[in-house]
């Protein structure tokens, strides 16, 4: 489970347990993982803050006090919580060193313990606790941090540029947002959660999927199946010199298993499609049968995705606004898609369907007129802004893919790997997508169902081929392999 710091707080009052019992939990809980984690001969330096993280930290301490070399440090000075002074004072004052003796006691430590900040903390770092952590990071030791690495901010990609590296970070009870972002900011070597046993809520914000749920609610085509079960996945995107953009569309919807796939192209281009690609069925338009072709296509679709590999596209913009004015099924704008909507996201309004928006994050500042250094430092927030003014689901393509949608669901998906930065990557990513809003009727639940399998494939892949030549068209056997394993 996946908490913000609100839910945690909601979370331990629902507990009923006083502050003071679970601090004494968590500590008895790291203690319990750290001996597992070290040896008896290793030496520990506790860095302990002034709030309740310090407070988790002293319980810790006291626990390990006879049976590690151990010394504290006060980075704030004394505890201003009455709990966390309260665990303080059960400790032997021989423990604690004074600031001047810091550089010798992180020299002769061979683990690190960061219970600076917890998950109330706000970017900058004091410039005291700053230096501190750049010490700590060039000493290349074993650090391990309770609950969140000092110098992140819980629920966000925000972090100091000091921020403490961890070689274990340990959640508690549940991981937090921060914790997701991990291959965006590679400060955590292994993540591990410790649970308290305290009552999860029964709904949260951030939503998770792994291959468990994806097979959970993937729809298995049944005994009386006919080509138009599921309904039409229909795509519209390449031209002249960018084909090769629609036939990864197709073949990612081919790979979900689209039964009709329905393809509007450039007549120009519609001979090296349909020699790639011969089961899809074709409607081939010019600049002045577009309006007829998209007029008889659309209202039959069940899902429709435009916009990759669309750059030279005939009457583009006259296509994107009567998609939007009159499709009612979902619609993914990717790419070209994408950069129609810069000088006119207005149009977004005029929607009468669900909008599935996938930019990578330099389309994403461009669409929200934001700069990449806002977008990097909170994605959360830069996303959310747009979604609300928008009403559309956001898919920000990246090491964690992060998606926003209209309900204030979010999810940050973990799955997938460097293989993956490949161009047509996205494209193919799209037709994934466009295929399971076609078999699976729930937008949440099929975003988020697409941008997993994506990720996870290129993982299986990577299992027996190199990362750096991924073949995108290896998806459709990769999943069929995958299909098969799970009796589909």
């Amino acid at each position: 489970m996946i908490l913000t710091k609100n839910e945690m707080q909601t979370m331990e009052q629902a507990s009923k347990k006083p502050p003071l019992q679970l601090m004494e939990e968590v500590g008895n809980a790291l203690y319990n993982a750290i001996l597992l984690d070290t040896k008896e001969t290793d030496s520990i330096l506790i860095l302990a803050g002034n709030g309740n993280n310090g407070g988790d930290a002293f319980v810790l301490s006291r626990l390990l006090q006879n049976h590690r070399n151990l010394k504290i440090y006060l980075t704030q000075g004394l505890p201003k919580t009455k709990e966390a002074f309260q665990n303080y004072q059960l400790l032997p004052q021989s423990l604690f060193i004074q600031p001047k003796d810091f550089p010798k006691a992180l020299k002769q430590a061979t683990i690190v313990i960061d219970g600076i900040f917890g998950f109330s903390y706000h970017n900058p770092l004091p410039p005291q606790i700053a230096t501190i952590c750049k010490q700590v990071n060039q000493a290349n030791k074993k650090v391990y941090s309770i609950d969140i690495n000092t110098g992140f901010e819980c629920d966000s990609l925000s972090y100091d540029k000091n921020a403490l590296y961890s070689t274990i970070t340990y959640a508690i009870e549940a991981y937090k947002p921060c914790h997701m972002f991990n291959k965006h900011h590679n400060h955590i070597q292994t993540l591990k959660r410790l649970s308290l046993n305290l009552p999860h809520p029964t709904t949260t914000i951030h939503q998770e999927m792994n291959l468990e749920t994806f097979f959970k609610n993937f729809q298995k085509k049944p005994i009386n199946a006919y080509k138009g079960t599921y309904g039409k996945t229909l795509l519209i995107s390449g031209c002249n010199g960018m084909a090769g953009a629609l036939s990864l569309n197709i073949t990612g919807a081919k790979a979900m298993g689209a039964s009709y796939i329905q393809v509007a192209l450039e007549e120009q281009i519609y001979p090296i499609l349909a020699i790639k690609h011969t089961t899809p069925v074709y409607s081939p338009f010019t600049s002045k049968t577009w309006y007829n072709t998209m007029h008889t296509i659309v209202p039959n679709a069940s899902s429709i995705a435009f916009g990759s590999g669309a750059t030279y596209m005939t009457n583009k913009q006259d296509i994107l606004d009567f998609l939007i004015q009159n499709a009612t099924v979902p619609l993914i704008l990717d790419a070209e898609g994408l950069r129609l909507l810069k000088h006119n996201t207005y149009i977004l309004r005029y929607a009468k369907a669900p909008l599935i928006l996938t930019p990578h994050i330099h389309e994403f500042a461009e669409l929200s007129n934001q700069s990449i250094e806002q977008i990097q430092d909170n994605p959360i927030q830069a996303m959310k802004t747009f979604v609300d003014d928008y009403k559309v689901n956001l898919v920000l393509k990246g090491p964690n893919t992060l998606c926003m949608f209209t309900n204030g669901e979010i999810y940050i998906n973990q799955s997938g790997n460097q293989a993956l930065a490949t161009a047509g990557s996205g494209d193919v990513l799209t037709g994934i997508l466009a295929a399971l809003l076609t078999i699976t009727k729930d937008v949440n639940l099929a975003t988020m169902m697409a941008i997993f399998i994506h990720g996870y494939l290129a993982e299986v892949n990577s299992q027996t081929h190199s990362m750096q030549t991924f073949d995108l068209e290896s998806i459709p056997q990769l999943m069929d392999t995958l299909f098969h394993q799970h009796n589909y």
